[in-house]
């Protein structure tokens, strides 16, 4: 008899999740708080990109170092307003204790593996839509307008290499020929062939699509007030339209995920970094090549008629409440690379904000439960979000299924 699983979360994580869940030939149902059409969660305004050049944890030693310079400044990528975040002063403890060479080095091969074998699932996906996801594979430029950004960028590629990640080290000339069309003023940058990117609205407008026309049934305006348990284990769990019973759970409601389960005994350690992105007319940026400007900590995805820019990660931050001031400085730190870019007012754009979820240890929390054995959790991405998708509902499928999945799972585990 098959199982029937609820995935509660219905974002880039709990769509993939409920993806291979019905692949494996799993009874599945997804709740979602919000509406069926509702576009405006952290899962849809990202940049798309998909990187297997990310395999350092945010939670690092350069992390640490740079972040704290920042975390003060109101117009720096990095934002921590000392109100919001009293109450995470653990988190940040467990943060600074994560950020050092060894716990990097044990998290770096992980992070690569679930990043590429990601990348390689949405090359499958994107066969089987006829590439309704928008899937590409350019590459990566992770650009540096400064010696020693390019420096930390050389250093870096050389530990891709190891890896079996391809780079190329390109110079302004070289840059030239890739991206005939944008004036970047940049030192330096690295090409990541690995890398690439999809439409975030694109792949997961084709998953509701198609997870439906599988027979995975969607409750959306549906709240989770509570869980009701029996003999260690969540029996059915509370809803606003009713309780709805199932064999497993699998969490999948990004920064939400905490508050959600701490009612039932279950520490799920994840705070917000709240970003900002808006899009751009591509006649007005001709940029062809997903690029990160390092120093900046802007990133700028060409989509098929638009470039998005995203940037920022101000710790707790809320919804509804845009600092125009940090949006201008984002603008102002990407027109320093790219002078011919339009001048832009943050106060005159259409701007989306969204909560990434983040672990103190800078690896996503992937797994079942200690406390309740049929409870898995799937949260804690970060700015891999998409990237992860595939491969951590692939993770999800293979542990209701009692397959042992090929990954440190300890790492990822709460």
């Amino acid at each position: 008899m098959s199982k029937k699983i609820i995935v509660i979360g219905a974002g880039v994580i709990g769509l993939h999740c409920a993806y291979y869940l019905k692949e494996a030939g799993f009874e599945v149902e997804v709740i979602e708080a919000g509406s069926e059409n509702n576009e405006e969660g952290c899962s849809y305004g990202n940049c798309g990109l998909l990187v297997p050049s990310h395999f350092v944890p945010l939670a690092s030693p350069e992390m640490l170092r740079s972040g704290l310079k920042m975390m003060l400044d109101r117009t720096s990528p990095v934002y921590l307003p000392p109100g919001k975040n009293i109450s995470s002063l653990p988190w940040f403890f467990k943060f600074m204790k994560a950020a050092n060479k060894k716990s990097v080095a044990r998290a770096i091969p992980t992070l690569y593996k679930l990043n590429d074998e990601s990348r390689k699932l949405y090359e499958q996906l994107s066969a089987e839509n006829k590439n309704q996801s928008g899937f590409t594979n350019k590459g990566l430029l992770m650009a540096a307008t400064t010696e020693k950004g390019l420096e930390e960028e050389v250093a870096l590629a050389k530990i891709a290499n190891d890896l079996g990640i391809e780079t190329q080290l390109l110079d302004q000339q070289q840059l030239k020929t890739i991206e005939p069309e944008v004036d970047l003023q940049v030192t330096g940058a690295v090409l990541y062939k690995s890398d690439g990117n999809v439409s975030p609205e694109g792949h997961l407008r084709w998953l509701k699509s198609y997870l439906k026309a599988s027979g995975v049934v969607f409750r959306y305006d549906t709240s989770v007030s509570s869980f009701q348990l029996e003999k260690g284990k969540i029996k059915a769990v509370e809803t606003g339209s009713g309780k709805l019973n199932a064999d497993e759970f699998v969490l999948a409601t990004g920064s939400y995920s905490a508050k959600l389960v701490g009612s039932v005994g279950v520490k799920v350690p994840v705070i917000s970094g709240k970003g900002y992105s808006f899009d751009l007319q591509k006649d007005r940026l001709k940029l062809q090549t997903p690029l990160i400007l390092t120093e900046a900590k802007v990133a700028l995805t060409p989509f098929e008629n638009t470039v998005r820019l995203g940037s920022g990660m101000e710790f707790n931050g809320t919804i509804g409440d845009i600092s125009y001031n940090r949006v201008q400085a984002i603008i102002n730190r990407t027109q320093k690379a790219l002078p011919n870019m339009e001048k832009l007012d943050a106060k005159k754009l259409d701007i989306w904000e969204g909560l990434r979820p983040v672990t103190p240890t800078g690896v996503p929390i992937i797994g079942r439960t200690n406390k309740y054995n049929n409870l898995l959790v799937a949260t804690g991405h970060a700015m891999m979000g998409v990237s992860l998708g595939p491969i951590t509902g692939k993770i999800i499928s293979q542990l209701v299924a009692g397959e042992k999945p090929d990954f440190d799972m300890e790492l990822m585990s709460i």
